[in-house]
């Protein structure tokens, strides 16, 4: 009996760990440098090219939620465009750049985050960047898509 209310308890905390990853349009607490690269290097491994849109929706600000079902739609036509029919797992080539270029827009603080990949049926490397900005709340967002 104790090992199936282990069980329980454990299937219980993933499920509630996943719930909360799925959690749509709720930025970063976090906007220190080394956390903001570490979530890039997260979304471009885990979510992009994966095709998996999960993370990217996390990191959208709530204004755009009136355009969700758009993003999700075109999300996955980019995600084929890009890479091809075939699901891929892993980069070529993927390098993040170290320095972050810190800068304002509208009066909130921006972070750029430079890259370069190439990843299934690309031809050349791709040249991209995470960019974040700081909201009113306070929360960091991805202000563009890579």
């Amino acid at each position: 009996m104790k090992n199936k209310t282990l069980i329980t308890a454990i299937v219980g905390c993933l499920f509630s760990a996943s719930a909360f990853a799925m959690e749509r349009f709720h930025g970063l607490e976090d906007g220190s440098d080394e956390n903001l690269k570490s979530v890039c290097k997260d979304y471009m491994v885990n979510s992009y090219l994966k095709n998996d849109p999960a993370l990217f929706f996390y990191l959208l600000p709530e204004s755009v939620k009136n355009m969700e079902d758009k993003i999700e739609k075109s999300w996955f036509e980019d995600h084929t465009k890009k890479f091809g029919d075939e699901p891929i797992t892993e980069y070529e080539f993927l390098e993040i750049s170290n320095n972050i270029e810190k800068d304002a827009y509208k009066g909130k603080a921006t972070k750029t985050i430079r890259l370069e990949f190439k990843a299934g049926e690309m031809d050349k490397s791709k040249r991209s960047f995470c960019y974040f900005k700081q909201s009113e709340n306070g929360r960091w967002y991805l202000g563009q898509k890579p």
